[in-house]
């Protein structure tokens, strides 16, 4: 069939229009937090593991320690350290009612620093969460506040920036407030699919349709479509990239027409972190499991409930009522409104028809209710938030397989994404009074993650809360953690070393205490890397003989103290 020639013609077009309200933000008004140009190895809105990156992530030069400067007049409202996240982090409070976040520092400035070190030497606590009034430490715009590093959980040296709405919680996207980040350089569209959306995303016949480049315009092989569902939806692999930077980021928004209609459009301008979670409702979530790509959805789930897309817009499902062909545009932008778009025909053409290969009679979830499923030897129980789209899930049981287990290995399918915490029950193998009840863990295996919980016992059942499918078995935990010196050993002569370091590591998980304290009692302030904790000396520490006593604890309740002697 050939394409009317007034279609063709119209199918070129730019699709118009002003779909999303046109905020405005204060320009200017935030500066560069650092003293180098701006060049981004992630930014706002890109996709990660469970989440939307929330911030920027600017280099550093491969370096650490370059300062860090408060982006605008305002006062530190919050400092916080921890083991993974953010590791050392400080938030400013802005008078216009913005607040910015700086992360995966190595220290703050020094009355700062000082204050937050003497408040956690008082409290016997590495990991802290301090909230300030506004008179304690105000800063002016340009003000050195801290020294960038790799803190929390950061694969390499870079500062995480973030500009939040102190009202709202939500976090902006920051390359709406002009931090003059040069970018003339439009998104790149690499894959295009096609859901068959008779039924949902999780049991969907999925199509991928050959694409052709010529600049930032790309048309489909061939250019009519043809599709024997007539009820589907699309997705897109993309990325963007910046005139500075050879790192790909994360698009920032989308639109999909056909004909003259928004069928739908998304933008991410602000969200939450209760929100971020809700990247798995926006990507194919199965394919991103078993590939490693992320293919962003065109449509709305029915369980999504993350407030990113246009109300010009519709939910993103396609009807074909007809065998006529319909003109498909697909535009994607950045914040700078470079776009790249995709112009296609889309026609029905029922004998093409595929069915999907799975029973109808198969145990399901659905979205918008609680859930629960149960096996022989375990339940599941879901609140209604807990899934994005109706899912088939089987439950699996396999023998216990390890001397240690101390039920059989219930296995989730990993390919179903889940939202939030759900309740899981496990029936034990140990009978009722042994011992070595006291000693089980349940322990969850997600690919190279692993989670072990110490749940509660209820009978022979114990009770605990994951966020992940995987492999969920009771096991049996008598093996206490390691203690092991990095780079010195047991009566070293320190006096030529800044600090000390300890590699501790449990078989199951990563130890759940630390604490090390010298032989007159006095605690001392180690900080935490992956299983690496570090002490820099300081003057609790004096010149010097000690022997440093270092207890470690696992989540199944083992201990590990080793006596360990130095010279300073």
């Amino acid at each position: 069939m050939k394409i009317p020639v007034h279609l063709f013609i119209a199918c070129l077009l730019l699709y118009p229009g002003f779909i999303f309200s046109q905020q405005q933000y204060p320009k200017n008004y935030f500066r560069n937090p650092l003293d180098i140009p701006i060049q981004l190895a992630a930014n706002f809105g890109e996709l990660r593991p469970d989440h939307f990156h929330m911030g920027l992530d600017i280099r550093t030069q491969g370096r650490e320690n370059l300062p860090v400067y408060a982006s605008a007049d305002g006062y530190i409202s919050r400092i916080k350290i921890e083991k993974w996240g953010y590791g050392k982090a400080i938030y400013i409070t802005h008078p216009n009612g913005f607040v910015t976040l700086y992360a995966h520092l190595n220290s703050f400035y020094s009355p700062l620093e000082d204050f937050v070190k003497k408040h956690a030497y008082d409290e016997e606590s590495w990991e802290q969460d301090i909230n300030f009034e506004p008179g304690s430490f105000p800063v002016k715009k340009g003000q050195f506040i801290a020294l960038s590093g790799n803190t929390g959980g950061s694969a390499g040296p870079h500062l995480h920036f973030e500009i939040r709405d102190k009202k709202t919680g939500n976090n902006f996207n920051p390359q709406l407030f002009g931090l003059g980040i040069a970018d003339n350089i439009a998104p790149v569209i690499e894959k295009l699919f096609i859901y068959d959306r008779r039924y949902s995303t999780s049991e969907s016949v999925v199509k991928q349709v050959a694409l052709k480049a010529s600049g930032n315009s790309y048309t489909t092989q061939p250019p009519i479509v043809k599709t024997g569902t007539p009820m589907l939806s699309f997705g897109v692999t993309a990325e963007d990239k910046s005139s500075n930077s050879t790192f790909k980021f994360g698009i920032y928004q989308a639109e999909l027409w056909m004909d003259d209609s928004l069928i739908n459009a998304f933008q991410l301008n602000d969200f939450s972190y209760d929100e971020t979670r809700y990247v798995n409702a926006c990507i194919d979530y199965s394919k991103y499991k078993r590939q490693n790509v992320y293919v962003q959805y065109l449509s709305i789930l029915p369980g999504n409930r993350l407030k990113i897309f246009s109300e010009a817009g519709g939910p993103g499902k396609i009807a074909l009522h007809d065998t006529l062909p319909h003109r498909i545009g697909i535009n994607i932008k950045d914040v700078n409104g470079n776009a790249a778009r995709l112009t296609m025909m889309l026609q029905f053409d029922g004998s093409l028809q595929q069915q999907p290969g799975f029973s109808a009679g198969a145990p399901r979830v659905f979205p918008n209710q609680p859930n629960t499923v149960k096996s022989k030897n375990a339940q599941f129980s879901f609140p209604e938030t807990a899934f994005y789209d109706t899912a088939l899930l089987v439950v699996q049981e396999e023998p216990a397989g390890t001397k240690n287990a101390a039920s059989a290995a219930i296995v989730l399918p990993q390919n179903i994404p889940v939202h939030g915490y759900y309740t899981a029950q496990i029936k034990t193998s140990l009978s009722k009074g042994d011992p070595l009840r006291n000693h089980v863990i349940m322990f969850l295996t997600n690919g190279k993650s692993k989670d072990a919980v110490k749940g509660t016992w209820n009978g022979d059942f114990m009770y605990g809360n994951f966020k992940k499918f995987a492999v969920l078995q009771l096991m049996i935990d008598t093996v206490p953690p390691t203690i092991k010196p990095v780079g010195w050993k047991e009566g070293s002569n320190l006096k030529a070393q800044q600090s000390l370091k300890l590699h501790c590591t449990d078989q199951f998980d990563e130890v759940a205490f630390f604490s090390a304290r010298l032989e007159n009692g006095q605690w001392l302030l180690f900080a935490k890397k992956d299983d690496d904790f570090i002490y820099y000396f300081d003057q609790y520490c004096p010149p010097g003989p000690h022997t440093l006593t270092v207890t470690v604890t696992d989540k199944a309740g083992n201990k590990s103290e080793a006596e360990l002697a130095f010279t300073r």
